[in-house]
């Protein structure tokens, strides 16, 4: 069983495993979600049993970082199984979403209900101009939507709902 290391810690002995691995797979991989994933997973360790536990496995399954993109080994497919099954229990038991993820569906919310309202008010008062209202309900839509999402992202970024 490895040491459960503080998140300074693991971030600083993550930085020198990656400083081995190129560029491109490191994007490829998606390293850039550790140390945000770290950060939630530590601040609800003390309270939920389960975080603590992936805290653990994260740590673990970082301990051969260095060594995913070799051959013959399944280092890079447990972790990936693994930080889905992390996302999913934040997702499910902590009601934490990924950023842009509220934005994006207030906007394609408010599209939708912007192109119906623009549809029917150009049908039954501008009758020579149904494209341009639609066009205009559209537009009013994804605005409405996109500051309703920006609102709720803010007010989750506050209560630490946001990854």
């Amino acid at each position: 069983m490895l040491e459960l290391l503080s998140y300074q810690d693991w971030i600083d002995s993550l930085e020198e495993r990656a400083a081995k691995i190129s560029r491109i797979q490191a994007t490829f991989s998606n390293f850039e979600v550790l140390p945000r994933l770290g950060k939630l997973l530590v601040a609800e360790a003390d309270e939920c049993p389960e975080c603590n536990l992936y805290w653990q496995k994260l740590q673990e399954s970082t301990e051969h970082l260095d060594q995913f993109f070799d051959d013959g080994n399944n280092y890079s497919a447990n972790f990936d199984n693994l930080v889905e099954e992390i996302l999913s229990h934040l997702k499910m038991q902590h009601s934490i979403r990924p950023k842009g993820y509220i934005l994006s569906i207030y906007s394609i919310v408010g599209m939708g209900i912007g192109v119906a309202i623009g549809a029917l008010v150009g049908w039954l008062f501008l009758a020579g101009l149904l494209k341009g209202a639609i066009m205009l309900g559209w537009l009013l839509g994804v605005m409405s939507g996109w500051f309703a999402g920006k609102h709720k992202e803010g007010k989750m970024r506050k209560a630490n709902q946001i990854f």
